[in-house]
């Protein structure tokens, strides 16, 4: 199965090969649709006449979007050329409805979803608030020449790892799961100026897990898959994290399941969770199910459906300040392809 992968923790001018054709699709008239670009709901949009998955207002919105959609675009038109204009093959598997979609994580100052990359994310341990890198920036820049501080609070920013250490362990005590989290990899990885300790970055994230935290199960499964931190490879152990962090929407955990029950013949089960992931804007669950899609697993109506609600939920993490900050992380060479939205 193409571009469908386990996933570690941090670690498509004009258009010329096809016009937007008329809404004139009798079983999706009746839904209410949105545009790809720019997320307008409306019930009088135009299709994408290469992939007929996505909608647009018009031109100016699809030539916006090409360069995104581009790829995708072109891969689903060459199977449905192959297969002379038909959307099935006949064998497609049925994967049922989506269900309710958990609630999303927002930035506490923009309230824009919060990106799923972890490195386009920062926690301020004075206050336990996780905020997107876009805020961060605008705060600092707009601050420039003064005391640094905190982006929410503005508590005086720590000034060496000791007094980013001594907020974490204040978190810490008043259990957040965050905190725990960063006080783990700090000792896990060697960093504040903490010596390497796996057994106690391992205590500490079950700790995190314990108190319900999603990244932290999903890390733990990690870490039994690949045999990392010290842990003893161990798939059992990493299907159980994966699944209780994947049961409260954790997009990470979502994929790899999907991964792992196409791993095991079961494709029904796959596409139910890499559709879930793909929803919140998840790239590879998305690479994922236009693989199943090709191998004639997925319904082209399920493909389409899933790719409208996949492009609303990256259109919901993106500010100006959030591409500024991409820009400059990518001028330090700080920025890696996957930190995608």
């Amino acid at each position: 199965m193409r571009c469908l992968a386990p996933y570690r923790f941090g670690d498509s001018v004009k258009r010329t090969d096809n016009e937007p054709e008329s809404n004139d699709d009798e079983n999706e008239a009746s839904t209410v649709l949105f545009c790809s670009a720019c997320g307008k709901e409306t019930n009088s949009l135009k299709k994408c006449n290469g992939c007929l998955c996505v909608w647009y207002c018009d031109k100016k919105c699809q030539n916006k979007h090409r360069k995104e959609h581009k790829k995708e675009c072109r891969l689903i038109k060459k199977v449905l050329d192959e297969r002379g204009g038909k959307l099935d093959v006949g064998k497609e598997l049925y994967v049922g409805p989506f269900g309710k979609l958990p609630p999303q994580e927002e930035c506490p100052i923009c309230m824009h979803v919060l990106p799923l990359s972890e490195n386009l994310r920062t926690y301020a341990a004075c206050c336990g608030k996780t905020m997107c890198g876009g805020c961060d920036l605008q705060h600092k820049t707009k601050n420039k020449g003064r005391s640094r501080t905190c982006a929410f609070c503005r508590t005086a920013a720590p000034e060496s790892d000791g007094e980013i250490l001594e907020q974490l362990r204040k978190r810490v005590e008043l259990k957040d799961p965050a905190a725990l989290i960063n006080l783990a990899m700090a000792h896990g990885r060697g960093e504040l100026g903490l010596p390497v300790n796996q057994a106690t970055c391992v205590q500490l994230l079950r700790q995190a897990a314990g108190l319900d935290c999603p990244a932290a199960n999903f890390l733990l499964g990690n870490f039994h898959k690949f045999g990392d931190m010290g842990l003893e490879q161990n798939d059992e152990e990493a299907l159980k994290r994966w699944k209780e962090a994947a049961a409260v929407g954790y997009v990470d955990a979502q994929h790899n399941l999907g991964y792992i029950e196409a791993s095991n013949g079961d494709y029904v089960a796959a596409m139910r969770h890499l559709r879930l992931s793909a929803s919140r804007g998840f790239k590879p669950s998305m690479d994922g199910l236009i693989g199943c899609f090709e191998n004639g697993f997925l319904h082209h109506r399920d493909l389409a459906d899933t790719m409208r609600i996949f492009y609303r939920s990256r259109a919901e993490m993106r500010s100006k300040e959030r591409d500024l900050y991409i820009v400059q992380l990518k001028t330090t060479g700080e920025y890696e392809e996957n930190m995608d939205f």
